[in-house]
């Protein structure tokens, strides 16, 4: 799989696809059979960085081929190859979680606040008891991303205080160049009132105040993946 993202994904990609990839016609969370190039591929419009883009999925004879016409078609544009550190200080700033450090097999979705991925519709399936019982007595945690006012070097397991009492521990942290701030993930007590107290994030020996942000701190309409 190849992904190509950011605000100039379309431009690029269309300089080597005949299909119409106009949010028109290829609205994001959808999938089409396209050619990049003479390279039959997979193309999902999806993002885990919170831009316009797509992950193309390639048979792997072709691999290094679309790779190349990817990067040529791009340089004029500024395309570059990103690394991982990148990846996940954006993914951070959509509030979008990664397996392992941000959700397991310990977290429901609930506490994680992906209950809209739930379709009650679809019948019976393996957890919906457990999920409607959750439903229905609530949770005592939540996951909730922080922003630093200082710029400490955060990477998941700091503590995070609440008054000057530690209420939990960040699951995952990096910095947010967008935003300018050091974010991380966090899953709180329920039964605190955010807006009755400081937050303080520990890293090392130093504290920083934190806010608390409802939903995702970029885009929060969603106008830059949907466009």
């Amino acid at each position: 799989v190849l992904n190509i993202q950011g605000p100039k994904a379309r431009m690029i990609l269309q300089k080597l696809c005949d299909e119409d990839l106009s949010n028109v016609t290829f609205p994001f969370m959808t999938a089409k059979d396209i050619r990049v190039g003479y390279a039959p591929a997979l193309a999902y419009r999806v993002t885990y960085v919170g831009e316009l883009g797509w992950e193309l999925y390639i048979p792997t004879e072709y691999l290094a081929y679309v790779y190349e016409i990817l990067i040529e078609a791009g340089a004029p544009e500024g395309l570059i190859n990103m690394g991982y550190h990148a990846i996940d200080s954006l993914r951070l700033e959509k509030r979008y979680l990664a397996w392992g450090p941000d959700i397991n097999s310990d977290n429901n979705p609930f506490e994680a606040g992906l209950q809209f991925l739930i379709d009650w519709d679809k019948g019976d399936f393996i957890g919906r008891d457990a999920l409607a019982k959750i439903r229905e007595t609530g949770v005592k945690q939540k996951m909730i991303a922080l922003l630093l006012d200082d710029p400490l070097p955060v990477f998941g397991g700091e503590a995070v205080y609440f008054n000057g009492s530690v209420v939990g521990q960040t699951t995952s942290g990096n910095f947010a160049y967008t935003l300018g701030k050091s974010i991380v993930l966090a899953y709180l007590p329920t039964g605190i009132d955010l807006c009755s107290g400081v937050l303080e994030v520990q890293s090392f020996d130093q504290r920083s105040v934190a806010t608390a942000v409802k939903g995702t701190p970029y885009d929060p309409k969603r106008e830059k993946i949907q466009c």
